[in-house]
This record gives C-alpha cells, structure tokens and sequence, in this order.
C-alpha cells in the first residue's frame, strides 16, 4: 500500500479517515477520475507556509511511492 493517509480533522479533535490504504495511482485516480483524457502523471499538493517555505507532495499515478521537497530539496 502507499504512504499517504488523508484525514479531516473534526471539532472533537478525532481524526475522520478520507484516504488510507491506497496505493498512489489509486490516490491520484480518486482526485482526477478516470476519464481525464490524457492520463495524469501526478498530483501535487503544494503549501506555502507562513515563513515562505514551498512544501509539495508529489503523489505519482504509478506503484512508486509518494514524496515530499521543502524549498525544492527533498526531504
């Protein structure tokens, strides 16, 4: 299985699982359907922090597993 877990955090503080157990291309079909056309190589999921620092997590649509840069260094 992947190494990408999705959570909602609710207003009791527990966690609701969205996405766990999934391999990467199952991710990535669950974002962009599977009548995209041209298939997708990815999905990123990029965040600016407050400090400026880009953060990207790269999911790819294939068994490898998912990554994660910080200012383009990865990490």
């Amino acid at each position: 299985m992947g190494n990408v877990k999705i959570y909602a955090g609710l207003v009791n503080g527990d966690l609701m699982p969205i996405i766990e157990d999934r391999t990467s291309e199952e991710i990535v079909t669950a974002f962009t359907g599977d009548d995209t056309g041209a298939p997708p190589t990815s999905v990123t999921i990029e965040v600016i922090t407050e400090s400026g620092s880009k953060v990207k997590i790269y999911i790819p649509n294939s068994s490898a597993q998912a990554s994660v840069s910080v200012d383009g260094k990865r990490v």
